[in-house]
């Protein structure tokens, strides 16, 4: 067969795998058929590239990870003032959140993991600025963890998160539970 004839029907094998009009299986068949065995290198460096798309979604995860245990760490166990205290939270927070937009087109499920980590991390500041201000009120805390318990349930509700509506429940019953 033509060399240019091959090199076109190898194209439009791997036009029809990327579009998946053809299952993998059959495009793999194909391929090794008409390459003569060549394709198979080509196909693993393009799983190595696909594996890659895969790391680079480590990063911003280990970013997280780190904002949201140095802000704990920061808020619970150093001498710093509570102004600081507070205002490295917020920071932590609203840079999390924003790491969750950046990687939402790529990775969904990372983006609600991420905003689940903002919302326990506010919630955390939350508690921690109620036991400072109000010496540990009871009351107090317990309105500002229904005030969580709400947002969470009306993001939930709004932007169709299944986990935020089950957190602001969840909580509500929970707070119900404790209190009576």
């Amino acid at each position: 067969m033509d060399e240019k004839r091959k090199e076109t029907i190898i194209k439009e094998i791997k036009y029809w795998r990327k579009s998946k009009l053809l299952p993998e299986q059959y495009c793999d068949f194909l391929l090794t058929l008409y390459s003569e065995g060549e394709e198979a290198v080509v196909d693993s460096k393009e799983k190595v590239a696909s594996s890659f798309l895969t790391m680079r979604s480590l990063l911003p995860f280990i970013m997280v990870q780190a904002m949201f245990f140095l802000a704990v760490l920061i808020i619970y166990f150093t001498d710093f003032s509570i102004v600081m205290q507070i205002m490295i939270g917020i920071f932590f927070t609203i840079a999390i959140v924003f790491i969750a937009n950046r990687v939402k087109a790529q990775y969904l499920l990372l983006t609600y993991l991420f905003l689940l980590m903002a919302a326990l991390l506010l919630f955390l500041l939350t508690v921690h600025i109620v036991v400072n201000v109000f010496q540990a009120n009871s009351l107090y805390l317990a309105a500002a963890t229904f005030v969580h318990c709400i947002v969470w349930f009306l993001i939930g509700w709004k932007w169709r998160i299944r986990f935020f509506t089950v957190a602001g429940v969840l909580g509500m019953i929970v707070l119900l539970f404790f209190l009576f």
